[in-house]
């Protein structure tokens, strides 16, 4: 028998150990609910979890930025259904002021609530915010700027979500860009596609148009048709040509009467129809402020039948890619081969390009965009985004600026322009409406995706409470009987007392 080593308490006490250790975590597993409260409980787990725990938060946060934006679209929606009503009523004064049997006070007094609905047209386009943020006044969406040797070149923005910075336009081997080859034409004598921009002054075979001043001037004997393009009715018959000048737009066509119809369309939206006899020297559009000199002696030489067509290209080869390069060092190429007259679409951007104007002294065009979107960040993660853009809804935007009532042409003038507007205002509000329903999709996506990655981080961190208070109870047992066999331990070394008797 031995005294210094009672191996039978050291085993039953640290079999005593052990089951206090497991109590103890039962206890707390029990006590938090959780099944993971340190890292030791189970380190991987405790790593799966927490990511899951970064996604679910960011999502609920993703749902309230879904949320916030739908609101953001319902104020601007909001002001612009106001805008809608004073269109509309904008619309009844114009038919109103169109019929003759208003006289001159009439209109004037008509044009007098004109004015007060312009400004407050402009007032609602100023004012509306959304958390201190302008929505309607033009600052919320996506512009383009080109370069002074590019002033043929009107852009739009299409779509949303482009980069910020500077797209450049090249053709290869130093080829300029946008230019008008291939002319043909059948019945129409033309000289050529051969008009250039110098010094801010349109200039080209036989005629002179100063955008400053809006005056265009033909020399006499010019050849107006070779800087046309050509309409055609639904059995491709011609029918009328028209050409483009700076921001304005001139049309011709046949009439029944056997002269010729002008119509001069405005950079505001307005327009002015005035007849012709070629050989006419200046015709007058009072209503634009604009002249146009069409010779003195042999006037313009337009055919009564026949086409042109012309092919926009990369100058001498037509069959080269255009290169455009995007402000990430990125590029792509887009073969022009065969393109007619229209929109040419370049990595979200929309050129519209003059016809037989070329980039004078320039192989590229160069295009600054400012994409002044709203972002929504709808997702967890890094650019989960989707991209707003709210349109200007001034008059001036709307071309309901220049709204004039006080004659009868002005006045049939108006009711055009108004349903412009009108339909402009619609089509906004009808996107808007779409976002808002596709927000609806997006929220509900959120919630299910977030309250599945709950259930999953939950079975990872939550504890079963039933499976551990039967741990709980079978620890705490052994716990007991530990305790009691220890004390029995304890007892056999006084065994070696008898001895000493």
């Amino acid at each position: 028998m031995i005294i210094n080593h009672n191996v039978p308490a050291l085993n039953t006490y640290r079999a005593l150990t052990i089951n206090h250790e497991n109590t103890n975590k039962s206890l707390a597993k029990l006590s938090s609910g959780l099944r993971i409260n340190n890292a030791g409980d189970d380190a991987a787990g405790l790593a799966i979890s927490e990511k899951m725990r970064s996604q679910i938060r960011g999502l609920d946060q993703a749902t309230r930025n879904a949320q916030d934006g739908k609101s953001l679209l319902q104020v601007a929606e909001g002001a612009l259904n106001e805008t809608h009503s004073i269109l509309q009523r904008m619309k009844e004064l114009s038919v109103q002021s169109a019929n003759d049997t208003n006289t001159q006070f009439d209109r004037t007094e008509i044009q007098k609530e004109i004015e007060q609905l312009k400004t407050e047209i402009d007032r609602i386009s100023r004012d509306t915010e959304f958390n201190t943020m302008k929505l309607l006044n033009g600052t919320k969406g996506a512009t383009a700027t080109a370069d002074a040797n590019s002033k043929n070149l009107s852009m739009a923005v299409v779509g949303t979500g482009l980069q910020d910075g500077k797209y450049t336009v090249t053709g290869a081997g130093g080829s300029e860009v946008f230019t008008a080859g291939n002319s043909t034409a059948s019945g129409v004598s033309h000289s050529g596609l051969n008009g250039t921009f110098a010094n801010g002054l349109i200039a080209g075979s036989g005629f002179t148009f100063d955008p400053n001043t809006g005056k265009a001037t033909f020399a006499p004997g010019s050849n107006l048709v070779g800087l046309m393009s050509h309409t055609a009715d639904a059995n491709g018959a011609f029918n009328g040509l028209g050409a483009q000048f700076g921001s304005y737009r001139l049309d011709f066509a046949k009439n029944t009467s056997g002269s010729y119809d002008l119509t001069l369309h405005g950079p505001d939206g307005r327009y002015q129809v005035k007849s012709f006899q070629t050989g006419h020297d200046t015709v007058v559009f009072e209503e634009l402020g604009i002249a146009f000199n069409l010779g003195t002696s042999s006037g313009v030489n337009i055919q009564d039948s026949g086409s042109l067509s012309f092919t926009l290209q990369i100058k001498n080869d037509p069959n080269i890619a255009l290169t455009v390069s995007r402000p990430d060092g990125t590029s792509v190429n887009l073969s022009v081969d065969g393109y007619k007259g229209g929109n040419l679409n370049l990595g979200g951007l929309e050129f519209q390009a003059s016809v037989g104007l070329t980039v004078n002294g320039s192989n590229g065009i160069s295009v600054t965009v400012k994409d002044d979107s709203l972002t929504l960040h709808i997702g967890a993660n890094e650019s989960q985004t989707m991209k707003i853009s709210v349109l200007d809804a001034s008059t001036k935007a709307l071309g309901v600026n220049l709204v004039n009532l006080t004659t009868q042409k002005d006045s049939e003038i108006a009711v055009t322009l108004v349903d412009k507007a009108i339909n402009r205002v619609s089509d906004e509000r009808s996107k808007m409406g779409a976002i808002m329903n596709r927000l609806d999709h997006t929220i509900k996506n959120l919630g299910v995706t977030s309250e599945n990655m709950t259930a999953s981080e939950s079975r990872i961190r939550d504890v079963d409470m039933a499976k551990e208070i039967m741990d709980f109870t079978k620890s705490n047992i052994l716990s007991q009987a530990s305790q009691a066999m220890l004390a029995q331990a304890n007892m056999i070394p006084q065994g070696i007392l008898g001895l000493l008797q």
